[in-house]
Order: structure tokens, then C-alpha cells, then sequence
């Protein structure tokens, strides 16, 4: 099931914007007449208290700022469980987001999607996806999260190449956000997630740098720490002052290397100029294995990433979850050569950055 019709790993860094993986590859229909997944750069952060009115406000606030540079791309809003109305709309003809929380209480689902797929099963490179847990959920705080995640196509991030981290810390600041990470992803077609995860796992066997799994699953571990490091990770005050504090991250991430910016309950750490892929089949690089051991203890144990295998395709969970898990780590003795291999990598620049770095 593994044979594919072209070179991912190549497409992936010659023509990654032709890059659109026909939907159910990898599964034992085989692939289907629609769009299963694109590669991104995505975004995802996550948060509390969803359930409450402030918190609304600050998520449709973050789909205003998202809206000024994706409104013309987005073509499809999904819902999940809509207290009224239907589950899809054309994104034209939808009420505005926060006509729609406005109408919800505290115990409804917070859960919209908008794409920008031609069909509205198509996986597309714009996406904004909020999941916000039902009030009584919320207050067991056990039950996990809730999660935002945000998408910008590869070309848009490469033209605009600070914008990515602009929205990601406007974000963050607005949510209150606990933690989160944002790189190299794929985009899965909504209602057909589960269909399109058997690539992904595949991809990502060959991408240390891709993100996966969808934010939902990972909101249930949440409250235990991070999922992940990536080009960018977002760590709240807490988990800072247990990893050392502010001056051990100075210490242990160069600011030649790496930009930190506070988002008032964290910060921010920018790994590098741009998203890094980390393929597989060369050296880990630096810039993403310095911050996964310095954040390492303030990992959470376990991340759902995939729905279980239905038919024998690649998945990742389990054992596979746990390895993707801790794909950067290296023995402790092999740091400092790893900040050594670090002078060899691309350094930040003022054009990659924000001007409000610590």
C-alpha cells in the first residue's frame, strides 16, 4: 500500500504548491476523486475556558485577523454538532462566526472549520479550525483543552516571511494560550480526515519536521504538557520557570538561532528563518533538536495523533506515536555537539523576524 505514483519527499521541495494528495491513499480503496491533503504551515495552539464569553470574543477575534488575509481564499465552513442550523456552508452565505457563538450557551461545542477546498470534502491550504470544549468539560479540566489551529500555503509564508509568526503570537495573546507549535503540516480534508491519515503517517516517517495528528485528539493531553517542538513553540510561564527560566533558554538557544517573543502568559521561541521539513534520511537538525531537549521535561507522556488502523494502514499510535514523539531526542552527551553542528545552520535575520523580539 505503500507504492505511490510520485517521489513525496521531492515534490516536497521542488513543487510543493502542486503538491494536492488524492483522498483515501494509502487505504485499501485506494485513491478517491478528491483532494485528501495539502501541505501548510500550520499553526496550533491551545487553550482554556472556550466556554465562556471572553474567550468567544478572543477566538472570533483571531478569525478577524485571519479573515483580512485569507477571506478571499476560503470557500466551505464545517461545524461539529451545530446547537442550530446546518453542519456546512458555503462560506459566502454563512452567518458571521461570532452571529453564531452569540447564540450558543456555555454547554454548546465550539467547532467550526473553514476551508477553502473547491468541493467541500477538498483539503485546502487556507484552513482555520477552533475547537472549543462544552463548559461542563471544561470545568473537569481531566477531559483536556480546547485548540486552534490556523494555515497558510507555503508560497504565501515564503513571500511573507514574518508574517506566520505575526498572526501565531497575535494569537497566542489573544487565547491566553497554554502552549502550542507551528511548522511544516499537512492539511487533512475535513469531513474525511480519517480516510487521509494513512499518508500522513506515511509523510511523516520521512519528515521529522511535519506535524501530525489532528488538534482535537491532542486536546485531550494537553493539560499535561506539550505535544511537540517545531519552528515555532509556544511554552506558558509555568513550564518555563520548570525548565530553568528565562535565562536558561538564553542559555541554551543562541539568539543568532533563535528569536523569543512574549505573548504575556509565555513565550515564543522561533527556531531558525524559516519552517524546516528535517528529512529523515539526513542529520537531525539543531535548531529543532536543542529546544525538544531543553522542553523535554515539560513534554506531556502521551499525544493521541491517529484514529486506530482499520485495515493494516500505516497509522501512527502506540508504539509509532510514542517514537514520533520523541523523534528530536538524543542522548545527553550528544548536546553539545549539537550546538557545535548549530553554527553550521541558517541564522535568523531581520526580514524572518519580528521587530518586538525579547
Amino acid at each position: 500500500m505503500t507504492d505511490l505514483p510520485f517521489d513525496p519527499i521531492q515534490l516536497m521541495r521542488e513543487h510543493p504548491e502542486k503538491m494536492h494528495i488524492p483522498g483515501g491513499l494509502l487505504t485499501k480503496q485506494g485513491p478517491q476523486d478528491y483532494v485528501g491533503g495539502v501541505p501548510a504551515i500550520t499553526g496550533t495552539l491551545f487553550f482554556n475556558d472556550a466556554h465562556t464569553a471572553e474567550v468567544r470574543e478572543a477566538i472570533c477575534a483571531c478569525f478577524d485577523e485571519y479573515e483580512v488575509i485569507a477571506k478571499a481564499h476560503l470557500t466551505w465552513l464545517w461545524r461539529a454538532e451545530p446547537p442550530e442550523g446546518p453542519d456546512k456552508f458555503v462560506y459566502e452565505k454563512a452567518p458571521s462566526m461570532r452571529a453564531m457563538i452569540k447564540r450558543m450557551n456555555e454547554n454548546d461545542l465550539v467547532s467550526f472549520t473553514y476551508v477553502s477546498g473547491k468541493q467541500p470534502h477538498d483539503a485546502g491550504d487556507w484552513e482555520f479550525q477552533v475547537f472549543g470544549r462544552r463548559g461542563w468539560e471544561a470545568k473537569m479540566i481531566v477531559r483536556g483543552t480546547s485548540a486552534l489551529r490556523f494555515t497558510m500555503p507555503l508560497l504565501h509564508v515564503e513571500k511573507n516571511p514574518a508574517a506566520f509568526q505575526a498572526m501565531f503570537v497575535s494569537f497566542a495573546k489573544r487565547l491566553k494560550a497554554l502552549h502550542g507549535y507551528g511548522g511544516q503540516g499537512l492539511v487533512l480534508s475535513a469531513p474525511r480526515e480519517s480516510d487521509n491519515q494513512p499518508f500522513e503517517a506515511y509523510l511523516a516517517n520521512m519528515l521529522n519536521g511535519l506535524d501530525v495528528g489532528e488538534p482535537v485528539g491532542a486536546t485531550r493531553s494537553a493539560h499535561l504538557g506539550i505535544k511537540t517542538v517545531s519552528w515555532l513553540t509556544a511554552v506558558n510561564h509555568k513550564m518555563i520557570e520548570k525548565i530553568g527560566g528565562l535565562s536558561a533558554i538564553r542559555s541554551e538557544l543562541p539568539m543568532d538561532w533563535f528569536a523569543l517573543y512574549d505573548y504575556g502568559a509565555g513565550l515564543v521561541v522561533q527556531a531558525g528563518p524559516k519552517p524546516e521539513g528535517a528529512p529523515a534520511d539526513q542529520p537531525k537538525p539543531a535548531r529543532l533538536v536543542l529546544p525538544n531537549m531543553l522542553f523535554k521535561e515539560v513534554r506531556a507522556p502521551k499525544v493521541s495523533l491517529h484514529y486506530a488502523s482499520k485495515e493494516g494502514e500505516p497509522r501512527l499510535i502506540g508504539w509509532g506515536a510514542e517514537q514520533w514523539l520523541q523523534r528530536f531526542d538524543v542522548p545527553e552527551d550528544e548536546v553539545q555537539a549539537y550546538k557545535a553542528r548549530l553554527l553550521d545552520e541558517p541564522k535568523l535575520t531581520k526580514a524572518t523576524t519580528l521587530p518586538d523580539r525579547l
